[in-house]
């Protein structure tokens, strides 16, 4: 019987993806190899009591990752060892975890690449905005406000603001070193969330 963060074991040959970093290493100097096997350092723990003790690799479907943008600069496809087996976990955010898998067909993440990445998704509403602030701080300024465009409305804005500051103020308690255009990008989608907010304040 799996755990209560884990729905089901896969289908190995689902497409999967995995966005990277590498342009830049990570915080901790990990890279991760291309086509070749990459074993996770937590085995995964079916029976685990918090989502971040599940361990293995995060990874998800094209029409989820426009979700994990934030994870790097370069879209990856997965493929699954054949001894190896993949679990879908409950999420309504198309998350699988693999304890090993190898990497493969790289393609670099840019503003139009991340907006063809939002046209083919199905996030939750919610998701939408945690992945529109990304974009912003990554640099997608034009596929941040299209998202702003097209989900974000005077019944949610609230909500989209929220997302916007809790995101931002993660970044700021992780540590993570803004660059001018982080910070420019970010007040560019700021100043339109508000925009649409007190839009509807005159409308009241």
């Amino acid at each position: 019987m799996l755990g209560k963060f884990f729905e089901c074991e896969a289908d190995k040959n689902i497409k999967f993806y995995r966005v990277i970093q590498t342009v830049k290493e990570y915080r901790d100097g990990k890279k991760f190899p291309l086509n070749e096997i990459v074993t996770c350092e937590r085995k995964i723990n079916l029976n685990a009591e918090t989502q971040k003790d599940m361990g293995g690799f995060c990874i998800s479907t094209y029409n989820y990752i426009f979700r994990w943008l934030i994870r790097g600069d370069t879209l990856c496809e997965v493929i699954i060892p054949e001894t190896e087996k993949i679990y879908k976990t409950v999420s309504e955010n198309g998350i699988y975890i693999a304890e090993k898998i190898i990497l493969t067909n790289p393609k670099r993440i840019d503003d139009n690449f991340a907006t063809e990445l939002y046209f083919n998704s199905n996030l939750p509403e919610v998701s939408y905005f945690k992945a529109m602030t990304a974009c912003a701080i990554c640099g997608y300024i034009n596929t941040a406000i299209k998202v702003c465009e097209d989900k974000v409305n005077k019944t949610n804005i609230d909500i989209a603001i929220k997302e916007l500051e809790d995101f931002c103020q993660r970044r700021k308690e992780e540590k993570y070193i803004e660059t001018e255009l982080t910070k420019n990008s970010v007040q560019t989608l700021k100043n339109r969330l508000l925009e649409i907010k007190n839009t509807a304040n005159i409308k009241k």
